[in-house]
């Protein structure tokens, strides 16, 4: 199904006033593309009397992951009745059908970072693109959305694995210097009688943990869990959407709704060695 969206309309034609070209590259022949199109995009327009105005260049049956890797020749496409001719020469405004990227950037004179793409697919769309063709991609994860309400819902129950582990944590480093020290020069009789102290205080955490985690999970997708996560760490999904993806969204409203003069700055990540309070001491 279709979901009709004003404001995604609106966004576009914004972008359009501030001289971003846009252009839509499908694996869908004309007619299909150009139903959706009318459909979706048409009863919207402002600024404009049809999507063919509004999109610079429209390529159809492109054939992706293909596109960006092969060296195929575009069609011209007749709009009136969805007929092809051979095409030779630079692109020009208009719809096509095939093709490829490098001919695509370079008819229209352009670098890869001055194209961003958006898709929804992780392959086909995203990862192929990025490793062969450098453009910008941005990434549509559809299922984001319920993903951030669902995390919102699960905050409390966060915060309260996050006081367990904190508690647990120093528990643990005591626990791990006796047993060391027992094993290297031997320990008191008192300090045995702590480490058995230690084990019962950490079981006892690590069932009121176990308890927080599987309510956690329980507001997920019982089969599959997070979409982004599995566990601790990032999902195998959420490590190639990082990876490969320049920037990634719940929808293209997202995109959309900012201005089209918006610089996006990724943050500068810590790594474990940067991390305050554990900072190796390595000497000079």
């Amino acid at each position: 199904y279709i979901i009709k969206d004003e404001a995604v309309v609106r966004g576009l034609e914004r972008f359009k006033r501030h001289d971003k070209k846009l252009f839509v590259l499908t694996n869908s022949d004309f007619h299909y593309t150009k139903l959706l199109l009318d459909y979706a995009i048409n009863p919207f327009l402002k600024d404009h009397k049809d999507w063919s105005e509004l999109f610079e260049i429209v390529v159809t049956f492109a054939a992706k992951p293909r596109f960006f890797i092969e060296n195929t020749k575009f069609l011209k496409v007749n709009p009136a009745d969805g007929t092809m001719t051979n095409f030779e020469g630079p692109l020009t405004p208009g719809i096509y059908q095939g093709g490829c990227a490098s001919i695509f950037t370079k008819d229209l004179h352009l670098d890869g970072d001055d194209i961003l793409y958006i898709g929804d697919h992780i392959y086909g769309d995203i990862l192929r693109l990025k490793k062969d063709c450098n453009w910008r991609t941005a990434m549509v994860v559809e299922d984001l959305e319920e993903e951030v309400r669902k995390y919102r819902e699960v905050a409390p129950i966060q915060k309260q694995i996050n006081t367990l582990m904190e508690a647990k944590e120093p528990l643990e480093e005591e626990y791990v210097t006796l047993v060391t020290e027992r094993v290297e020069s031997g320990v008191t009789p008192e300090e045995e009688t702590r480490i058995h102290e230690l084990q019962a205080q950490i079981g006892e955490l690590d069932k009121l943990i176990s308890e927080q985690i599987r309510k956690h999970q329980s507001h997920f997708n019982k089969y599959w869990g997070e979409v982004m996560r599995a566990g601790n760490e990032e999902s195998y999904f959420a490590h190639q959407t990082e990876r490969f993806a320049c920037i990634y969204m719940g929808k293209l409203g997202d995109l959309t709704s900012y201005s089209p003069r918006t610089y996006f700055r990724a943050p500068r990540r810590p790594m474990a060695h940067e991390i305050q309070g554990k900072i190796w001491n390595l000497g000079s």
